[in-house]
């Protein structure tokens, strides 16, 4: 599964957003690195003990709503 562009070029919103509600989240398991998404979403999924639709559900909650308007 590929990365949706609004995940990626709002890394940087979702990131603060992950870091604030999962502080147990460090800077390096928050480090996005493209062409490894799956694998990233992936640590995340077993870090925070969810499926890839609960975790997608998150990061897009964490986008700011003008950003997801021209999505």
């Amino acid at each position: 599964m590929k990365t949706n562009n609004s995940i990626k070029n709002n890394w940087s919103f979702i990131k603060l957003g992950l870091k604030e509600k999962y502080p147990q989240l460090s800077n390096e398991e928050l480090t996005y690195v493209e062409g490894y998404e799956n694998e990233f979403l992936h640590h995340l999924e077993l870090k925070l003990g969810m499926n890839r639709e609960q975790l997608t559900t998150i990061l897009y909650s964490l986008i700011p709503s003008k950003s997801t308007e021209n999505a």
